[in-house]
């Protein structure tokens, strides 16, 4: 492995290394990158998208991770006790049509398998049984990536290929039984990007993508990796480095090579009807999100006044407050004791609440979940919807697939292009 210095310069031994050969010259301390010049840092655009993207990505998480969340997506009122709060937090339920929605468009859309055509090559053709050359079949990774393109807002293909060694002749790499294969990529992981018009149209120059991965530390641990592909283009040559990023903000050189059969960075991008430009987009559901939230939030407020409905207080009033020895009295109650009030003022009695306000906090609710079907798919939630036409439902219906459609297309684009 390489370091990359922050000044090229650099020459001689580092520090405490050891004594210098016969004529050599100290070197300098490493100093740390800049943020410009690691390939961790994101660009505007990537940054952009983040806070939409957190959202989407908490709501798919379902249950545990809304509520692993905590006061993001459920505030904690005023004066409200911690313990109050994890109590109500506890009694929460997060209802996921996000997610929902997202596996119901991706039914729509995989309703029937995708076929090869006819042109595409046998060799091609039998790798789709296993795109990723990790047992998964081209169509349900082709599915999964359209589960998370629509979530996220667009997804990505990286076809790449083993390293092999120099000079291999195509027999070695049939014998070796390396072949180009596919990685998805989340938009997560795409960090930054620049393109260049060449020849008068604007191609993709250099791609950064985030890798993570979890290995071995130790006899039985585990440490998270994080590494960075860097993919160029330069002068007609496809190059490729996956690069480390150490604590002190320099950078390693883990691998690097060429694509030597390639005339263009082999990545595909998985469009949806979001996309704004390249590698930007919105999730085609970040208004379905919105409401996904607030419905999370009213159902915490319902449930809870069900809760405080449903445990009425017993009040006494005209009852010493302490006893002879001047402690603070105590009351039980129970099947197999009587209750004696002294005072002829005096009065106890079990205080409910009236449970008025909670048919208005559940046509709320139906209300938000009418919305959110709306915004998804019609079988999410029961819509009353009598006065409409026919007409009214086909154009509907047509506005829903026309999105829908816009996506699917893409997803064949880069399909195709991929291949």
């Amino acid at each position: 492995m390489a370091t990359v210095l922050a000044d090229p310069t650099d020459f001689g031994n580092a520090p405490s290394s050891g004594p210098l050969r016969p004529g050599g010259q100290p070197g300098k301390p490493e100093t740390p990158l800049s943020e410009q010049n690691l390939p961790s840092t994101r660009s505007k655009a990537s940054a952009r998208q983040m806070p939409a993207l957190e959202l989407v990505r908490d709501l798919s998480g379902g249950q545990l991770r809304m509520h692993e969340q905590g006061e993001k997506y459920l505030p904690r009122e005023p004066a409200e006790l911690i313990e109050d709060y994890q109590n109500r937090l506890a009694r929460s339920l997060f209802f996921n049509a996000f997610s929902h929605t997202v596996e119901g468009l991706a039914g729509f859309v995989f309703w029937r398998d995708p076929k090869m055509g006819e042109d595409v090559p046998k060799q091609i053709a039998a790798d789709w049984e296993n795109i990723d050359n990790a047992g998964t079949h081209g169509d349900v990774f082709a599915r999964e990536l359209l589960q998370d393109a629509l979530t996220a807002g667009h997804a990505a293909i990286l076809v790449d290929y083993p390293q092999v060694a120099d000079g291999a002749t195509r027999a070695d790499e049939i014998r070796l039984g390396a072949r180009p294969y596919w990685i998805a990529i989340r938009k997560d992981d795409i960090l930054s990007w620049r393109t260049e018009v060449i020849a008068g149209q604007r191609v993709l120059t250099q791609l950064v993508i985030r890798e993570r991965t979890v290995e071995p530390a130790g006899e039985f641990g585990e440490k998270d990796v994080e590494r960075y592909r860097v993919l160029r283009r330069a002068k007609g040559v496809i190059s490729w480095s996956l690069l480390e990023v150490t604590e002190n903000k320099s950078v390693v050189e883990v691998e690097s090579g060429t694509y030597g059969n390639q005339v263009e960075i082999p990545v595909a991008e998985v469009a949806t009807s979001g996309r704004l430009g390249l590698f930007e987009s919105d999730s085609p559901l970040i208004d379905l999100a919105h409401i996904n939230v607030a419905h999370y939030q009213q159902w915490s407020d319902y449930a809870n006044s069900i809760h405080k409905t449903n445990v009425p207080i017993f009040v006494t009033t005209g009852l010493p407050q302490y006893d002879a020895q001047g402690q603070a009295a105590k009351l039980t109650l129970g099947a197999n004791t009587a209750l004696m009030i002294p005072d002829a003022q005096g009065r106890a009695e079990w205080v409910a609440h009236d449970g008025a306000a909670l048919a208005g906090s559940k046509a709320a609710l139906d209300d938000l979940k009418a919305d959110m079907a709306t915004l998804g798919i019609s079988m999410l939630a029961s819509q009353k919807r009598v006065a409409e036409t026919a007409e009214a439902k086909r154009i509907d219906k047509s506005a829903a697939d026309s999105a829908l459609g816009v996506t699917a297309r893409a997803l064949q684009d880069a399909i195709e292009r991929a291949l």
